[in-house]
């Protein structure tokens, strides 16, 4: 049992306990996953099921998942900034020792230890996947952007090895877009939301972290293949609700690709072709129009897809950033993504129409 955080015996003897395993391969990334929960690891399963370990990786990680009763409450944790315009206290941090740092799911009680070596999750894992989850993909992300990569806040699909990213804020419908546009049978998904991209010379190498699309109602509402997802009693309910309610509507489901689009409909990484930014409204007037974007002066457009490392980022030499508000500038975004033909969807949001449009990119 775990009593002390900062007692490196007692983790090591929770992690001994850890006798069940998984293999997940993310491009050059393969995470070995042990727990004690055997149960939670076949829930993993089914959400990795396009990443099952099946070939060799170049970096590899072991991580620990142990069920266990919320520990840390009574410390005196550190605040996690929040992005702007959320509210509420989330997430708190403490470093541990050098090169580890535990930090804490105020909500779920989870306390996870983000370390080079190691890192380990503890407490109710069973009943938050979509943590574990989360924590899994942090290593990749750690992975990349230690090699030089940016974050981007962005779905992304590929086709013929050249990949479309689309970003805009929560809500924008980059996700309800990157599905429809997996409706011709020539494109792959990458990821729902987070891409990492690193330019050399005149290309720029993009990869997807794989997180599964998590939508509302009306992605599912409106896509024939999707609409299964609702029950048939929600889906009348839903029918009753305007565009605008519809829209506006919380209510988050899993979309599994394979299950939903056919195996072999998932990628991992592509040469980074396009990026488009979101900037339509339910209540414009104006038809759809995919308009291409001067990036060298118009670069405050791609804003909404800068995205902080967050408190889980450490680097190659174990070491945290010291600013947790750190964000990248718009010009040194500019400068990786200069090779990429950027493009702004405007006008009124209609997908038929935007599914077209992007056919022509």
């Amino acid at each position: 049992m775990l009593t002390d955080l900062f007692d490196q015996a007692q983790l090591q003897t929770l992690q001994a306990v850890c006798e069940h395993q998984r293999g997940y391969v993310f491009a050059d990334v393969g995470i070995q996953v042990f727990s004690n929960n055997a149960a939670l690891l076949d829930e993993l399963d089914r959400y990795y099921k396009s990443y099952l370990g099946h070939s060799e990786a170049r970096h590899n990680i072991a991580l620990y998942v142990v069920e266990h009763a919320v520990v840390g409450d009574e410390l005196e944790w550190l605040e996690v900034p929040r992005e702007a315009g959320k509210t509420g206290r989330k997430e708190g941090y403490l470093d541990a020792w050098p090169g580890a740092r535990w930090i804490k799911k105020f909500k779920t009680g989870l306390t996870l230890l983000q370390a080079n070596e190691k890192p380990t999750v503890v407490g109710p894992c069973g009943q938050n996947l979509a943590q574990i989850v989360n924590f899994i993909n942090n290593q990749c992300l750690n992975h990349y952007l230690s090699q030089g990569y940016e974050l981007g806040h962005a779905s992304a699909f590929v086709r013929d090895g050249k990949m479309t990213a689309i970003a805009a804020g929560s809500g924008g419908g980059k996700s309800t877009l990157m599905l429809r546009c997996l409706e011709d049978s020539g494109r792959d998904f990458i990821t729902n939301d987070r891409l990492l991209f690193k330019r050399s010379g005149e290309q720029v190498h993009g990869v997807g972290i794989a997180k599964l699309p998590r939508v509302n109602p009306g992605t599912l509402l409106n896509a024939e293949r999707l609409k299964h997802i609702l029950p048939e009693s929600r889906q009348q309910a839903l029918l009753a609700l305007s565009t605008a309610e519809l829209w506006s509507l919380e209510e988050k489901y899993d979309v599994q690709i394979e299950d939903e689009y056919g195996q072999g409909r998932v990628a991992t990484e592509g040469q980074l072709a396009n990026l488009v930014m979101l900037d339509w409204s339910l209540d414009s007037a104006v038809p759809t129009a995919l308009l291409e974007v001067d990036l060298a002066n118009e670069a405050p457009v791609i804003d909404g897809l800068r995205k902080r490392p967050g408190p889980f980022y450490q680097n190659q030499a174990g070491e945290f950033c010291s600013d947790l508000n750190e964000l990248a500038s718009l010009a040194h975004y500019s400068q990786a993504l200069a090779p990429v033909k950027v493009y702004r969807l405007t006008g009124r949001i209609d997908f038929d129409r935007a599914f077209e449009l992007l056919e022509n990119l």
